[in-house]
């Protein structure tokens, strides 16, 4: 685990004279500074018109005048004409990086400039991203120098403009994202590799070299800002653990992440109560498309039901409830409508709904303070074709009673969904219900890898939740539910079929399916994370695999929303 710690800027001041005096606690050789540095338009006579020619440049001064005022002469004048050297090739674009030459003084920081881009283009999502890119270089062979420790001073004035209110943003936003980013980037899956070689000898296992991470706080902060940002060092934390926690499930293998491990994981958070119904206690209840799906396999099948409930004694517990449902196929071979080889490789990334909201019902569990009730459903099961499975053309009865034609089983995800909704508006009585889950490769094809597609029967709920990625720096695009797509579910046998014509709006077919199991008046929103679930373009903050998406998004919607 990543220790996290806020630092005012005298903390590195007096850091930076104790090592340059060499004292014996000493530790600023041992670790990265890195600031932030804006980019801002080149002057007019300064501008080429070569094909190389760039618009911006970095503004390197407020770097200059704080190396000059709290480093040792010498070195701060080494430093200041480096950086004006016209040689220089950094120009202060988001994420770009530049190591400053250490001029010989092994007992101060190792210098990282990192960009923001423009000033009034500053988001959280930029110092997010500009915090991870400072720590993925660090892990990197790229970095000259192996630390451990890292002090991220990507603000040297607390005064920002905001790109969308020219209001300042909150500080403790701010503060709160570049120790989200540092933290997200610090991660890597080796769970499953092993330390020792076929003679017993000692291998060495890829991890992240940075241990510890300090976010340097701006001169001039009042105590009452120091105190709000500090407040945010929990939440950054259980974030980015959650995070991670859901992207080592997602990137595991099949034989290990089980519906038996999710259940087993669930019943171990201390802070919920937790209720398991084996498959026979589900279809006893009526949940038999969830059934038709799971007895296609071997693996033993589980209805997950966790609870957060708010302390009385804290808090006043709000009026809202709020239910996730996380679709948790932990194996996907497409039934007997079988995937192709290609196709099924990944399948193991069907259960990353069920990672999310497992993530974030242990992230409540720990951070508590929530006056919100939450509730925790999972579906958990395989979809396999052993001599079982459900037939393409098979009618079943869902809990709501609503019959189905199953004209394709690799369209298994819906069909779980569909009575996991039904069960949560009926136990629950959530007044806001979320799905998640990897349900359509039709939102690939519509949003790429970067957004997930959102559907739902309350646009007030949506935007709220478009605005808490937003926060989170988690992309959420609206797609329609209109009935004059009802027809794509049309069935001649039963009440409808749970999937559409090939080719045509595959992600809305699927959320106008979910849509029918949700009654009159009932707020829900179903989110298709398909794309972004797993990925293999890394992001600063994101290395290759499980993402974990939607993590951040839920727990700043449950936290953060107004």
């Amino acid at each position: 685990m990543t220790k996290l710690s806020f630092l005012q800027n005298q903390d590195i001041i007096d850091a930076i004279h104790v090592s340059h005096t060499k004292q014996p606690d000493s530790q600023m050789n041992n670790e990265v500074l890195a600031f932030g540095v804006f980019s801002k338009s080149m002057p007019a006579d300064e501008k080429t018109h070569t094909a190389q020619t760039t618009e911006s440049t970095a503004d390197l001064g407020p770097v200059s005048e704080w190396l000059s005022r709290h480093f040792p002469k010498n070195e701060a004048e080494a430093f200041t004409a480096f950086l004006s050297s016209s040689a220089l090739k950094f120009s202060g674009k988001p994420k770009e990086t530049l190591v400053l030459p250490a001029y010989g003084q092994a007992a101060l920081p190792c210098i990282v400039l990192v960009g923001l881009g423009k000033e009034e283009k500053i988001t959280s999502q930029v110092l997010r991203r500009a915090a991870a890119a400072v720590i993925k270089l660090c892990n990197s062979s790229a970095m000259p120098v192996k630390t451990e420790s890292v002090r991220l001073q990507l603000l040297l004035n607390k005064s920002i403009p905001s790109p969308a209110t020219q209001d300042s943003i909150p500080l403790d936003a701010l503060f709160c994202a570049i120790a989200e980013g540092a933290l997200l980037s610090n991660y890597k899956f080796n769970q499953r590799k092993t330390t020792v070689g076929p003679s017993g000898q000692p291998k060495k296992r890829e991890v992240p070299t940075v241990s510890a991470v300090s976010v340097v706080l701006p001169e001039g902060m009042t105590e009452g800002e120091v105190e709000a940002i500090s407040k945010k060092q929990a939440f950054a934390e259980t974030l980015a653990d959650a995070t991670h926690a859901a992207r080592d499930w997602v990137n595991d293998s099949a034989n290990f992440i089980t519906p038996t491990f999710l259940k087993t994981t669930a019943a171990s958070i201390q802070g919920l109560s937790c209720k398991v119904l084996s498959l026979e206690e589900a279809k006893a209840m009526g949940m038999h498309c969830f059934e038709l799906v799971a007895r296609g396999s071997t693996t033993p099948a589980y209805l997950i039901h966790l609870t957060y409930t708010p302390k009385l004694a804290s808090a006043t517990p709000s009026e809202k409830t709020v239910a996730l449902v996380g679709k948790g196929i932990t194996f996907d071979s497409g039934g007997l409508s079988l995937k192709p080889p290609a196709s099924m490789e990944l399948m193991k990334i069907d259960m990353a709904g069920a990672a999310t909201v497992l993530a974030v019902m242990q992230a409540i569990a720990s951070l508590g303070e929530l006056k919100t009730t939450v509730h925790g459903i999972i579906p958990a099961c395989e979809n396999m074709p052993n001599g079982n499975a459900a037939k393409p053309g098979d009618i079943v009865t869902s809990m709501s009673g609503q019959t189905v034609e199953v004209n394709n089983t690799d369209a298994e995800g819906r069909l779980i969904l569909c009575d996991a909704l039904t069960y949560a508006q009926q136990y629950t009585k959530a007044s806001e219900i979320i799905d998640l889950a990897t349900l359509t490769g039709a939102s690939i094809v519509a949003l790429g890898k970067v957004a997930a597609a959102a559907m739902g029967t309350s646009d007030a709920m949506i935007h709220a939740l478009k605005a808490s990625g937003e926060q989170a720096g988690e992309k959420l695009w609206q797609l329609p539910l209109d009935e004059d797509y009802a027809p794509l579910l049309k069935s001649d046998v039963a009440d409808l079929k749970n999937a559409g014509a090939k080719g045509e709006a595959g992600t809305i077919a699927a959320g106008m399916f979910l849509k029918t199991f949700v009654t009159e008046g009932q707020a829900w929103t179903h989110l298709d994370i398909a794309g972004p679930a797993f990925t293999s373009t890394e992001t600063p903050e994101t290395p290759a695999g499980g993402t974990g998406f939607g993590v951040r998004t839920l727990l700043y919607y449950l936290y953060c929303a107004s």
